[in-house]
């Protein structure tokens, strides 16, 4: 039987896992961990009745549970075929018509309620401001902070109509690397990136984001010197509970990155890095693949809590906050899934119209 602190810890982690269907060896790491939620990528749906009858099973074990996705069109797109492909972000953004970006909002919250999902990891509001950053580029709305507002936060709002939650990402921005945090740490110098131009550039989406009801903040594995000379954001006190909580003044739930990527894998365990990252002042915890790492930070955060290391102040705040969140996906669940919205003509002929 599970202790309260490892139920309370299971609630702590959004999980990833191999398999294309619910097989036992999954199922067994559900029952163990008992996630707040999952995060489905491409090998989990390699075609579209399968991807329906995973979801129809995750949903059939927990109603409320996350059921998560990163889904931005462009190279980010997870889902297989028969679902309809958008252009990315940057070269739909430059028809310059926010109604349009609301509308491809609508349509992908459209598919993926379709598919099962209720939240999207999207969109990302870094700014493309460096030609030379692999990992962002397209993926950005814009160049500058006031396109990147104009663009995604319709796009945000879409999603939100028909039934999807959206997150917006990566704070405090890594817009501006030139290094890809999957494979390795990306740092803003504090040489060109003090504090003030961090704040006037890089969170400035992130702050009008707030100040519009966003409901999820996810972190970026990135070093600002300026604001945290030792830790990635994710892992930063200073930068999670001082910029994004106190300064911006954001009260929703902030969700680490994926703790599998080597931004932070190299230089900490799983383990370690979650417990930081809750310390730091994140509510949720990607972990996004390998089980054994998944039962890692669960044993981890367990501990943690047992030993007060995360306070049993801090473990109701992130509770209270993480609540609230279960308490709009409740809500949005009101709204129809439809599946022949899945590739419909409408969604096809909106994704011709931005190519």
């Amino acid at each position: 039987m599970a202790t309260e602190a490892a139920a309370e810890a299971g609630k702590l982690l959004v999980v990833g896992f191999e398999a294309p269907e619910l097989d036992a060896e999954t199922r067994d790491l559900l029952d163990e961990v008992a996630p707040l939620g999952t995060i489905l990528f491409a090998r989990n749906m390699p075609e579209r009745d399968g991807l329906l009858a995973l979801t129809s099973a995750l949903r059939e074990r927990d109603p409320a549970a996350i059921l998560a996705i990163d889904h931005e069109g462009g190279r980010v797109d997870r889902l297989p075929e028969g679902f309809t492909r958008f252009p990315p972000a940057l070269v739909m953004a430059r028809a310059g018509e926010p109604g349009l970006l609301r509308e491809v909002g609508r349509a992908h919250a459209r598919e993926l309620r379709a598919a099962g999902f209720n939240v999207n990891f999207a969109p990302v509001i870094d700014i493309n401001s460096n030609p030379e950053n692999s990992v962002i580029g397209d993926r950005a709305f814009g160049a500058t902070p006031e396109e990147v507002v104009h663009n995604a936060l319709p796009y945000l709002q879409g999603l939100a109509e028909c039934g999807i939650l959206g997150c917006v990402k990566h704070f405090p921005g890594h817009g501006d690397t030139s290094t890809d945090s999957h494979l390795e740490l990306p740092v803003l110098p504090a040489d060109s990136h003090p504090t003030d131009r961090l704040r006037a550039i890089e969170m400035k989406p992130f702050a009008r984001a707030v100040s519009q009801g966003v409901s999820l903040v996810m972190t970026a594995h990135v070093l600002c010197p300026a604001l945290d000379a030792e830790r990635p954001a994710t892992l930063s006190h200073e930068i999670i509970d001082g910029c994004l909580r106190r300064s911006i003044g954001y009260q929703g739930v902030i969700v680490s990155d994926d703790l599998e990527m080597k931004a932070v894998a190299d230089n900490y365990s799983v383990g370690e890095a979650a417990v930081m990252a809750v310390e730091a002042g994140c509510d949720l915890l990607l972990v996004c693949r390998r089980a054994e790492l998944v039962r890692e930070a669960h044993r981890a955060l367990t501990a943690a809590l047992e030993e007060g290391r995360i306070s049993a102040f801090r473990a109701a705040q992130t509770a209270k906050r993480r609540g609230k969140l279960l308490s709009k996906l409740r809500k949005l669940a009101r709204v129809e899934a439809d599946p022949s919205t899945i590739g419909a003509l409408a969604h096809t002929e909106l994704a011709a119209r931005l190519a």
